[in-house]
Parts: structure tokens; C-alpha cells; sequence
């Protein structure tokens, strides 16, 4: 028998797209041991692509398996020449619903800037360089 209806468990089942779900509280559980490492930021900063040490793999691993809904990206606007931050919307359809303040003339750039909002999102403010200016 088939029938068009939900079973009655998932009749009014709504999936949890909040970027503030248990897997961000994980995530940020995860990442707390991180607070303070202007070092991590300042390794991303010099090679936002290409080898990392252990620790900034990590991070990053934990930064990109978050849930969609409501994460920072880099969007391409003008071919290899302009790209943007782009903010997820919280629900479906996904869509962008924000975009960052500024275009960026490199994916360094941009990505750099990503790194940076999603550091606060999950481990807190940009740590502090030597002279009181943020990383």
C-alpha cells in the first residue's frame, strides 16, 4: 500500500537548518582549545590554499562541514576577475541572501575574508596581534 501521506513520526518533522544547530554547538566545542591562536589566523592569511599544519586542517575541516543554511561563501562575479562573499539564506530553497560589503579582486581575497567570518561564527573574535591590532 502506498499512500502520499508522511508516516505519523515525520508528519511534522521540520529539519533544522539553523547554523545554530547541535553540530555548531559540536563544532564550536571542538574549536574552543583555539581561542587566542593569531598564529592560525596569520597561516591562513599567507597561503589560504595549498598545505596546512595539523591544527589550521582542522579548523578548516570543521568550518567547511557546517551545515549550509546560513554559511558564509565566495561567489565568482565577474570571470577570474571579481568575487564576492556570500551569505546562505537560513531556509529552503536555498538562496543567497546577503552579500559582503565589498567585491575582492582575488579568491585569496575573498577567502580570506570568509575565514575570518567563520572564525568568529564558531570560535569567537579574531585573536589579537603583538601591538593590540586584530590578526
Amino acid at each position: 500500500m502506498t499512500t502520499d501521506r508522511p508516516s505519523p513520526e515525520f508528519e511534522n518533522f521540520q529539519p533544522d537548518y539553523s547554523p545554530e544547530s547541535a553540530g555548531t554547538a559540536a563544532a564550536r566545542s571542538a574549536l574552543a582549545g583555539f581561542v587566542g591562536r593569531s598564529d592560525l589566523v596569520r597561516e591562513f592569511e599567507a597561503a589560504p590554499f595549498g598545505r596546512h599544519s595539523a591544527e589550521l586542517s582542522l579548523i578548516l575541516d570543521v568550518m567547511r562541514s557546517q551545515p549550509v543554511a546560513g554559511k558564509w561563501i565566495a561567489i565568482m562575479t565577474k570571470p577570474y576577475s571579481e568575487w564576492r562573499a556570500a551569505r546562505w539564506s537560513l531556509d529552503l530553497p536555498m538562496r543567497v541572501v546577503e552579500i559582503g560589503p565589498l567585491p575582492f579582486q582575488s579568491r585569496e581575497e575573498v577567502d580570506r575574508w570568509v575565514f575570518k567570518q567563520r572564525w568568529q561564527h564558531l570560535i569567537g573574535p579574531l585573536p589579537m596581534q603583538q601591538g593590540g591590532n586584530d590578526v
